[in-house]
Formats: structure tokens, C-alpha cells, sequence
């Protein structure tokens, strides 16, 4: 998926907004609910997490439930536990991996759904 994608699907959900809160780190950047919960971010992750050689790659860690992680880790190479993270309850997505961009698209609408704030939450329902 191309992180113009990305982030053009992330700004049009409702209340989303990007940042880049890390001073000296214009790449960083924080998908949130208004200026609170973060759903998702974008980071560069060193590619030896991934067993691979040297540089990084720009990934995309998301919220998700245990249950789907370990069955996303699974069934795609371009998911894994997250990186830098809660292993347990984030997953970090390889953008130009096995992941198709319909997938990437769920889990990130997912991620934005299990991070709402509790009144919000209510009103969807």
C-alpha cells in the first residue's frame, strides 16, 4: 500500500487527524482521534526486526485483538507482533509486503474502532 493511501483513508475518518509528535522525527506519524488516542502509526522499522539485513522499512502498527493477531501472523509474512509496541495487543503491518491494501484498510478501520473514546463508542452503537 502507498502511504499517500494510507494516510488519504486515515484523514477521512471521522475526527482523525495525523502528527508527528517526536521532535527531530518529521517521518513518525500518529494517527489519533482529535488530538487524543492514537489508532495507528507509522514509523521506520529497522529491517533486522524482520530478519532481514540492514537499513529500515516504513511500517504501520495498528491496534488489534490477540485472537486476529496470531491468526494475521500466521497467514501473512508482512504482519508480526508489533514493533516497539504492546506485543500482545498491537501488530506492525509491512506496507510493500504479502499484505493485500483491502486488508491493510480493514485493520486500520479496526484499529480506529477499538481506540474511540468511550462516548463515541456509545453513540456508534
Amino acid at each position: 500500500m502507498q502511504k499517500e493511501s494510507l494516510f488519504s483513508m486515515a484523514e477521512g475518518m471521522i475526527g482523525a487527524r495525523i502528527d508527528y509528535p517526536f521532535e527531530g522525527d518529521p517521518e513518525t506519524a500518529v494517527f489519533r482521534h482529535g488530538a487524543g488516542k492514537w489508532f495507528a502509526i507509522c514509523l521506520f522499522v529497522p529491517r533486522r526486526y524482520f530478519g532481514e539485513g540492514e537499513g529500515s522499512e516504513y511500517c504501520l502498527n495498528l491496534k488489534c485483538p490477540p485472537d486476529l493477531a496470531h491468526i494475521l501472523c500466521g497467514n501473512y509474512g508482512g504482519v508480526l507482533p508489533a514493533y516497539h509496541m504492546n506485543k500482545t495487543h498491537w501488530i506492525t503491518v509491512r506496507l510493500h509486503a504479502d499484505v493485500p491494501d483491502e486488508e491493510i484498510c480493514n485493520l486500520l478501520q479496526l484499529s480506529y474502532d477499538l481506540t474511540l473514546p468511550r462516548a463515541r463508542k456509545t453513540e456508534r452503537e
